[in-house]
Parts: C-alpha cells; structure tokens; sequence
C-alpha cells in the first residue's frame, strides 16, 4: 500500500546563511570548471545537510510576566489580574473629535520594508480611498484612522514624514493630519497603546476596530518589525500590556500579517475584542484587499462584526485566487476561546499519558505529517489536523472546540482549518521563550508539563546526533521521561542503509514498524564535474510500495532557470483544495555581484491536466535573519538586466571537505523574467543517496550511488 511520508525534516535543511555571507566574494572569482574526468572520489558521508531555522535567536525584551497576569475564562488556568504595574503613557490633551460616531477603525501602519521597498502600504491606502470615494460616504458616522512609522521611506503619493510617529484621518485617496509625535519605536507596547488610547478618547463611538499591519512571527515572535530602530518584533507579551493599557473593548482586531491565526494570540486577545482575524499561514505581499469592505461598512456603520469579517475573509481570499497564491484567513469568535483552552488542557494531559505508556512516536509522527506554516519555521501547526493524525484520547473534542471558534474560514491549502498552534517539531531552542509566554497567559501547569515530556524525548537524539545543545541541563528537562524512553530512540537501524536494485529502481528494506517512525525522506544529487562532485541540491522524496520497503527512481531529470541546470533544495511539498498538488523551494545565487539571495520557485501540478511553474521573488538572505524576515510579504522580483551567479558546493576528488563555487555562467534576467523547467539532463554523470528521519530525529543514509541505473 502506498504511504504518505512527512515532509518537516527538509523544511529545515538550509544551508548556513553566515557561511554564504562570508565566503560569496570568492564565489565571484571562480567557478566550478565541468570536463569529462569521471575519477570514482566521492564526497564525505558526513557533508552537513541540516541546519537551523532562519528564525534567529533574538535579545528582545520578553518580560517576566508576572505583571501581565490576565487570564482565560473557564474551568482550568484562570486568574484574576492582581499586579499594579501599567505601561507609562503619554499624558498630553488631545483634541476630540466633535459628535460621535458609530465605528472607528484604527490601522497601525508600522511601514517596515514592506512600504520602503514595495509601497504596499501605500497600495492598501488607495484601497482605501477607492472604497471611500465609491461610497460616497465620507461623512457616514465611520472613521478610519491610521498611525505611520517604522518605515525609513514612504511612497510619494502621500505626505508622510518617515522621521516623525504620525496620525491621520483617512480620506478618498487623502490623508488629513491629525496628531503628531516624535519618532518612537512602533515594536514597542507603548507606542501601540498610545494610539489606541488617542484613538478610543479622540473619536468617540459605539463600536472600534484594530487593525495591526506589518510583518507577523506568529505565536513565537509576535508581531510587528520596525525597520527605524532594532528590527524586533513585539512578542504577545507585550502586545497584551499594550491591550491592558486601553480602557476599551474591541469589536475585532485583524492582523494584516503572516502567522498570527494561532490559539496562542486567540488566548492572548480574548479578554480584549470579540473576534481575531489572521491568517494561519504566511501571508502573500499584497495581504489583505480592502475596497470591498470598506466600503460595506461606510454604507452600514451598523455591520454586524461578524459580517463584516466575513467580507474581510472574502475579499482577502479572491484577491489570492486571481494571483495562484496559497492563503489563509479566519474569523475567530473569541468567546470560544475559553472553550479551546479547555479542550486543550484536556488533549496535552492524554498526550502526557500516552507518552508515558510509550506512544511518543504516534505523537511525533502525526507533528511532523499534520499541516506546518511558514515553511516549518515557526513550530506552528495546524491543531485540527494534528489531532485528528495524533490519536490522542479527547481529539474530538478539541476539533470540536477549534471548528465552533472558527465561525469562518477560507483556504486552497488542505490540511488548514483555520487555527494553527505552537508545538515543537525541531527547534527546542525557542521553547524557553514559550514558557515565557504561556505563564504570561496562565496556561495550566499540565500543559507545559505535556510539551516538556515531548521536547525532553526529543532532546535526547539531538544532544547525541546534532546540535549537542545540552537541553538536560534545561530547567523543563523531565529526566523520568528521558529514562522511559532511553531505549526507545534507536530503531535498530545503521547509520548507512542498506539497499538493493529492482527494474532500475533502489529499494531499502524496512519493517512496518520501522516505517511507521520515518517522518522524512530526502534526495541528495551531486554532479560529476571533471574536479570532483558539485552539489545539485536536494528533494523531499517518497514512492514506497510495500509495508516493509521504500522504493524510489531517480531519472536524471532537474530544476532550471531558462533551461540552466540550477541548485535547487525543496522547502515543502503538499495539497491544495482543489486537488493541484503543490511543492516550493530556493535556488541559492547572487544577484548583481552583492547580495547573496535565494530565489523562491513554486510548482503546481493539477489533478488532470499539465502543471506550471513560476518564480515568485526572491529573498535577501541577510534580510531573512532578521525576525520576520522569511516572510512571503519580503519575497522582491527580479528585474530585466540583473545578473545572476547561481551558487553551489564542490567536493574535489580526494578531499573530505566541500567548497562554494559557482555552477555555470552568469545569466542576465531577461526582459520576460526567468522561464522555470524541469528538465532531462544530457548524459550527466551524477551520483545520487537517499536520506531517512525518524521520529526521534536520527537521520540514515544509503552509500552515494550512480543516478539512473
């Protein structure tokens, strides 16, 4: 029978942004030369194929918490706020706006590169103003009020001074100034608090708004990076101190930013709006379309929130539709969220129990299968899908619980129903500062308990086969759990898999059981180049056909650019809802002898029909080390003249360690942008080995072997 194999292990198997940035100079004085030399030298067995994530470790402030202490309501982890401590605010008049209105909407506008580089903002402003002048309804009881800052340029259709925190009234393609302040740092609780609080006192009304516009990081980073100061994000923490430090309640608060549609945010918010809207996923560049919505609410001040937020999904989801773009959004009843919560507890206590009695690996598996965001980045899944894959005694209550809170929800990504959660799949590093967070929030102490026991099972291959980080040293180590399973982590496996030929193919041999804990499979292929062998780069991969094997054929074919052979590491792979399969990576180069960049590359493949491919942009990698940085919003097209030296590793014959190089000529981008292909290559001489993870995060190989037999 066929099986599914997960996908997670390949979305960290990156190679080292540090190591490119410095060495990519001597990538502009030589390339790898290509002859018929077919000496039999192959590379190391031990060439490094995983690397972290390029969310970064940051020193940004977390808080302590402990005067943050606000709970959920419900029946487990809630308490009251008992602490005095509130953030220090502006304490200026201001002038009040004469009447009262029936909705106001506040837009944080922290600009960021998204507006310096790309005028999104600025996009969404004539969006705006579109909807305004349809209507035809300035004056309609509704007023739209923006804050810009965090941004070192603004697009010139506007009067927005980059070096000033600036508040306007938003008109029909108009912006009227309102209140002005000092440059501040728009990452910092603060600066959002103060114009809530200027907003709520100044325009008086029946109902508000929030909308939070910017780069999101989801449950880990938070929200918001401003590109005038350090580039941190604000963690839900700190958004929370900003939220207690307003004396109003919101109809609904909406990020128009990647990754933010967690439970975690939901938790966070629920004492302070009635419905979150935010995307699971990372948002595409564009984010949300606002004409439409806009103006139903200037033509009915008295929308409903749900039904407005309703349109506001909509919206985003057809303007995504018309570009091919993968997305997310939802519309969560926060009144639910207790509810969640709840379900919750109850399904990390029967985890904790099914641990104990030695079902860690149906656990992990179904982590590393269910649907991730943000290319795994993150550690964020989605929780209906991972439930359902768990087996965990009390999923269904929970599915329940997280489809009643999600009262609407649209995608074209299977897998995502509209709330993702954190739950480590990889990157433990990240976990304290989860802790951090989930004492903020008053989580149950059975909770942290349960995800501990999970990172602890964890740890234990990685101290011995990866980052040797020493997390039994962390205060969240469970030792009874590591010696339950001390073991366990061994599969019975070698490090180097055996295998044998069938009809052309290879074929590892392998028990169910073992097979039930593999959650990656991964293809490496280097090319013979007359000097040694050049790294191709590497696939997700999985065509197994039986129960006690795993099958593969490999044909020589490969990614090109206008039909050169290029570097290519897949990032993720999976199904949309119309039945296309989809799979992404980065094809590493730089770009116009200066920045070291990858160029993201999506293929589609249809149900019937043939398949397409695109280059939707390409990142900065020293860009994408910043927090956020990764996002799709950063992704920035090539132009017509760049030029482009596509970057590679060369093992020379002899040698037991690799070097960057260049693979080819550099290729100018024409004018039509570059054509994607997956092409036969012409009698290469290419040498190919499979890569296996298990649950436990071991990884196998089978010996380098000739491609194509």
């Amino acid at each position: 029978m066929l099986r599914q194999i997960g996908t997670s292990g390949f979305m960290h198997m990156k190679t080292k942004a540090s190591y490119f940035l410095a060495i990519f100079i001597i990538l502009l004085l030589s390339a790898c030369g290509q002859s018929d030399n077919n000496q039999v030298s192959q590379p190391s067995t031990e060439q490094e194929t995983k690397t972290e994530s390029t969310v970064q470790e940051t020193s940004a402030e977390t808080d302590s918490d402990e005067d943050a202490k606000r709970g959920l309501s419900g029946k487990k982890g809630s308490s009251e706020d008992t602490t005095d401590s509130k953030l220090t605010l502006s304490d200026r008049e201001i002038k009040v706006y004469d009447g009262h209105l029936d909705t106001v909407v506040l837009i944080y506008m922290v600009g960021s590169n998204l507006e310096s580089e790309n005028s999104l903002g600025t996009e969404d402003l004539h969006e705006i103003g579109d909807a305004i002048k349809e209507s035809g309804s300035s004056e309609s009881g509704v007023k739209i009020l923006l804050e810009t800052g965090g941004c070192k340029k603004w697009g010139g259709d506007f009067d927005i001074d980059p070096d000033k925190i600036q508040r306007f009234e938003v008109g029909a393609h108009e912006l009227s100034l309102k209140d002005e302040l000092e440059l501040s740092n728009m990452s910092k609780p603060e600066t959002l608090a103060d114009f809530m609080n200027w907003g709520v006192n100044a325009y008086p009304a029946d109902h508000y708004d929030l909308i939070l516009w910017n780069h999101g990081g989801g449950s880990i980073l938070g929200f918001g990076a401003d590109e005038q100061f350090s580039g941190y994000m604000m963690r839900l923490q700190q958004l929370k101190k900003a939220f207690e430090a307003v004396d109003r309640h919101f109809d609904f608060v909406g990020f128009d930013a990647c990754l933010m549609g967690t439970v975690e945010t939901a938790c966070m918010l629920a004492p302070f709006a009635d419905y979150l809207i935010a995307s699971e996923e990372m948002e595409p560049g564009k984010g949300w379309y606002y004409t439409n919505w806009v103006k139903m609410l200037l033509e009915d001040p008295g929308l409903s929130p749900e039904k407005l937020g309703r349109q506001i999904v909509d919206d985003f989801a057809s303007s995504n539709e018309k570009s091919n773009d993968i997305y997310t959004l939802s519309l969560i009843d926060l009144k639910q969220v207790g509810k969640v919560y709840d379900a919750l507890i109850d399904f990390a206590s029967n985890a904790d129990t099914a641990m104990e009695q030695k079902k860690y690996a149906t656990i992990s598996k179904a982590r590393s299968d269910a649907r991730s965001f943000g290319d795994g980045n993150y550690e964020q899944v989605d929780i209906i899908d991972f439930a359902e894959r768990s087996l965990v005694t009390g999923k269904e209550d929970l599915k329940k619980a997280v489809s009643d809170a999600v009262v609407y929800f649209k995608t074209n990504m299977k897998g995502a129903n509209g709330m993702a959660m954190y739950y480590p799949d990889r990157n433990l590093e990240k976990y304290d500062q989860m802790l951090g967070l989930f004492d903020t929030l008053k989580f149950d102490p059975v909770y942290t308990k349960s995800l501990s026991g999970f990172c602890t099972i964890m740890a234990q291959s990685d101290d011995k086969t990866r980052s040797g980080s020493g997390f039994s040293k962390k205060k969240w180590y469970r030792q009874e759990m590591a010696r339950l399973y001390e073991q366990d982590t061994d599969l019975g496996l070698p490090e180097k898999l055996p295998y044998r030929e069938v009809d052309g193919k290879y074929v590892i041999d392998i028990t169910p059981e073992q097979l039930d804990k593999m959650t990656y499979c991964g293809l490496e292929v280097w090319l013979d180049t007359g000097e040694g062998y050049m790294e191709m780069g590497v696939n997700i991969w999985g065509d197994d056909k039986d129960d006690d094997s795993i099958t593969a054929n490999y044909d020589n074919s490969w990614v090109t650019l206008d039909d050169v052979f290029v570097p290519f590491y897949m990032q993720d792979l999976g199904m949309r809802t119309d039945g296309s399969a989809y799979e992404y990576g980065y094809v590493p180069a730089i770009l116009n002898d200066k920045d070291y960049i990858w160029i993201r590359v999506e293929f589609i493949q249809p149900e019937q029909g043939e398949g397409w491919a695109t280059v939707q942009g390409y990142w900065i990698v020293e860009e994408m080390e910043e927090e956020g940085g990764d996002g799709i919003r950063n992704l920035k097209q090539l132009k017509a003249g760049d030029t482009l030296d596509y970057v590679s590793f060369l093992h020379e014959y002899g040698s037991t360690d690799s070097k960057p190089c260049q693979m080819g000529d550099r290729v100018t981008v024409p004018e039509e942008g570059l054509k994607v292909g997956y092409l036969l290559m012409d009698e290469p001489t290419t040498i190919i080995r499979f890569l296996l993870e298990d649950v436990y995060k071991n990884t196998y190989y089978t010996d380098w072997l000739p491609a194509g037999s």
